[in-house]
């Protein structure tokens, strides 16, 4: 069996894991924070609450994004 570098790209499957992550990356990451901004707000917290609130939804909109990824790389192999 020939050896990963040796195959070519499939250009078709790196089109569709890259568009794909994008779109999801948008969704999870401002989910993530408008969530965090409204939780906070919610629960009135000050601006430096919002604010880091803000920022660790958006961490875990981001930790999503990176799951999604490593999943579509194991679906849709690159080579």
């Amino acid at each position: 069996m020939a050896a990963a570098a040796d195959r070519p790209i499939k250009w078709t499957n790196v089109t569709n894991v890259v568009c794909a992550t994008v779109l999801i990356a948008c969704e999870t990451i401002g989910t993530g924070a408008a969530g965090g901004w409204a939780l906070a707000g919610l629960l009135k917290m000050g601006d430096l609450a919002v604010h880091v609130a803000v920022g660790i939804g958006s961490l875990i909109g981001l930790v999503a994004t990176v799951a999604f990824y490593r999943s579509a790389i194991r679906a849709e192999p690159f080579r």
